[in-house]
């Protein structure tokens, strides 16, 4: 009778053993929780997260045992927005059952009952023992093909960090970017054409708002609006046009500065580079020297009277090429990128675009 019962005892002990996915490369799917909630495995993978999933029952005593852990291992590792993402998944359970045990043990992450596809990938995955927990790697390999005993929520910490898998507080990551669509802004000073500006774009999932920006050389407007741009919140998907003014009655023919603006997403720098209007014109009306063709494309004429020192900077103020001409000089620009340029004659200086 003794021998029969070790026997016995061997099958169960086996049967633990066993009692595992059988599989080490995950199956994609698609299901629906019982809140509505659409999940797609190999998305969540592709966005570089891992995943656990609690495969259960309802009535599985072990099953309700262990979830309380798993809840709170779930919590210390930030909620499904860092580094692993929790799905349990019933086997046999509905909507309506599956709803009645979330409530009860304060599941926050997706729950798939039957009605969502929970009998069908329980199958797929050759789920036979419940509670069974597995984890996926972002490469779609099965990392850990049951996890047990789980004793405390310190055995499901313990068990994931070495995976990288990292303790987080339940805050959201910043999904999505600001996009601000120019780098170089060029401004006439005294406005006249009008002044540059440059279009930030929420692409996030939650609102931005412009706390502040900072210059010494220029104001900063916002077109859609009167006054400045401070506290203007920009929703998702939605985009704001900004001017940017430079201060009238400068010295300097060019200047460059850089505009920090502070948003709520983060803070951006913007260079700015602008021009007198009226710095090639001298106190006569007459032009110093003059350019052509302008656009170029792979050369410059600059003619004038004793041209002298002949400098050319580049968009970013930094001077690229230097000449001594006389009356008139030839600058191949075959080689220059496209883009704005500008032309120093003594303490005058234009502007010329090259264009291949």
């Amino acid at each position: 009778m003794k021998k029969i019962f070790t026997f016995i005892f061997a099958i169960a002990l086996s049967l633990n053993v066993f009692a595992q996915c059988p599989y080490t490369t995950a199956f994609d799917f698609q299901a629906v929780d019982c809140h509505g909630t659409q999940v797609n495995l190999f998305e969540i993978l592709d966005g570089g997260q891992y995943v656990l999933i609690d495969f259960f029952f309802t009535t599985c005593g072990p099953c309700q045992q262990a979830t309380p852990k798993i809840v709170e291992s779930y919590y210390a590792f930030g909620c499904n927005m860092h580094d692993v993402y929790y799905i349990e998944i019933s086997t046999s359970d509905g909507d309506a059952a599956c709803q009645t045990w979330a409530a009860n043990y304060g599941v926050e992450y997706p729950t798939i009952s039957t009605a969502g596809g929970g009998g069908t990938i329980c199958n797929t995955y050759g789920i036979s023992q419940y509670p069974t927990v597995i984890l996926i790697a972002p490469d779609r390999s099965i990392v850990i093909q049951d996890l047990w005993p789980i004793n405390n929520a310190q055995t499901v910490i313990n068990a994931l960090t070495p995976y990288g898998i990292e303790e987080h507080d339940c805050e959201p990551a910043p999904i999505g970017e600001v996009e601000i669509s120019k780098d170089t802004l060029y401004v006439y000073q005294g406005c006249v054409p009008e002044p540059d500006h440059f279009i930030i774009t929420n692409n996030t999932l939650e609102n931005v708002e412009i706390l502040g920006y900072s210059s010494e050389e220029f104001d900063v407007d916002c077109t859609s609006s009167t006054g400045d741009i401070v506290g203007v919140t920009i929703e998702p998907s939605e985009s704001l046009s900004v001017e940017v003014w430079a201060y009238p009655g400068r010295d300097n023919i060019i200047i460059e500065g850089t505009l920090i603006l502070n948003t709520s997403y983060g803070d951006f720098e913007l260079t700015v580079i602008w021009e007198d209007v009226g710095a090639s014109v001298d106190e006569y009306g007459a032009k110093m020297f003059t350019l052509y063709p302008n656009p170029a494309k792979d050369y410059l004429m600059i003619n004038g009277e004793n041209l002298g020192n002949v400098s050319i900077f580049n968009a970013f103020g930094q001077k690229i090429a230097e000449y001594v001409a006389s009356d008139e000089l030839n600058i191949a620009t075959s080689n220059y990128e496209n883009g704005v340029y500008f032309v120093k004659v003594g303490d005058k200086t234009q502007r010329f675009v090259v264009t291949h």
